[in-house]
């Protein structure tokens, strides 16, 4: 778990230079632009993780789909399969660290999506893109020999909507709220 963490904020650290130099927030409206800075490290920090993985030649990689999808190797398509495992193979640390990991991990896209943008608002337009996101990353995972895990999804969704309903409840208790979004 450290050395996730320590990865991210390596990750961010490595990005915020060309953030602030493509995006140039000193230019713009301070409040929004610190919290969209925020959201866009957090998020290139957390895709950056997600698709760390095993690299090939375009060829190989999609060899490596086939027979994983002819295999299973790798692949759990049954929903809270993964998440039982992990609470009786590694206890309760190991099953907190998966279960809530994954929802903690995922709220603030849910959280930026709803507070940034007037559009996203709606619930359901940010639970189809929260969908969208989880569903790509498992994807993509598929290609780079990582697991693909339907429980993953599940938590990860779970995640994006909590973060989505918080900032929904904040919105109605700081009326401040509202000038970040555009």
């Amino acid at each position: 778990m450290i050395g996730y963490l320590l990865q991210f904020i390596v990750i961010i650290l490595m990005i915020l230079p060309f953030y602030l130099a493509l995006r140039k927030p000193w230019l713009r409206e301070r409040n929004r632009e610190i919290v969209l800075g925020i959201f866009v490290l957090f998020m290139v920090g957390l895709l950056a993780l997600a698709f760390q993985g095993d690299y090939r030649a375009p060829s190989r990689m999609i060899e490596q789909v086939r027979d994983r999808l002819i295999t299973g190797n790798g692949i759990n398509l049954v929903p809270f399969r993964s998440i039982r495992a992990y609470f009786i193979h590694y206890g309760l640390d190991g099953f907190l660290v998966n279960f809530v990991g994954n929802i903690v991990m995922f709220m603030p896209w849910g959280f930026g999506l709803t507070l940034l943008w007037k559009k996203n608002q709606r619930i359901w337009l940010v639970a189809l893109y929260s969908l969208g996101l989880t569903v790509f990353i498992e994807s993509v995972q598929l290609f780079i020999g990582r697991s693909v895990d339907v429980d993953d999804l599940i938590l990860n969704f779970v995640g994006s909507c909590l973060g989505a309903g918080v900032c929904h409840v904040l919105r109605k208790k700081f009326s401040g709220l509202e000038e970040l979004a555009k």
